[in-house]
């Protein structure tokens, strides 16, 4: 199920930012006309990894300076996306199951490393793994994601 992009995804070289995502413009994460979204931009790490990098800001706080967990799944679900999305030119799948391990609290205001890759491709799910770290490379949290391609002749 993979469309051609008008880019060879081959082309754009290890720790090059991905093109940016266009079809929807308001997406809180990745959309770059949405005035309250996050507007991340996502780089290859290799043919099926991808990252990025944020720093939550105070207003996600959830108990003192630690970022609320809610805002992990978010990170988590996003990244994970971007392997079909940014890597393969897939636009037809969902979310089916996310599982999270909260491992240290995030501080807000902490620099992130956030980066997925693909663990299995079943044909109609993908499992990847996706992982928010710090500057020194240690997990802070992590999750297996399960997206599934949808039909396309509904």
């Amino acid at each position: 199920m993979k469309n051609k992009l008008a880019i060879n995804i081959d082309e754009v070289a290890v720790g090059e930012l991905l093109p940016a995502q266009t079809d929807v413009p308001n997406c809180f994460v990745c959309g770059l006309e949405n005035p309250s979204g996050l507007k991340l931009r996502f780089r290859k790490e290799g043919p099926s990894s991808v990252s990025t990098q944020f720093t939550p800001p105070k207003d996600w706080t959830g108990w003192k300076n630690i970022m609320h967990g809610g805002f992990h799944a978010l990170l988590l679900d996003e990244i994970t996306a971007w392997v079909p999305f940014g890597l393969w030119n897939e636009r037809s799948f969902v979310t089916k199951e996310i599982n999270i391990r909260y491992i240290k609290p995030v501080y807000v205001g902490m620099p992130l490393f956030i980066i997925s890759a693909l663990v299995e491709d079943k044909g109609r799910e993908m499992i990847i793994r996706g992982r928010i770290l710090d500057e020194g490379g240690n997990v802070l949290s992590e999750a297996i994601c399960t997206l599934v391609r949808l039909s396309m002749n509904k």
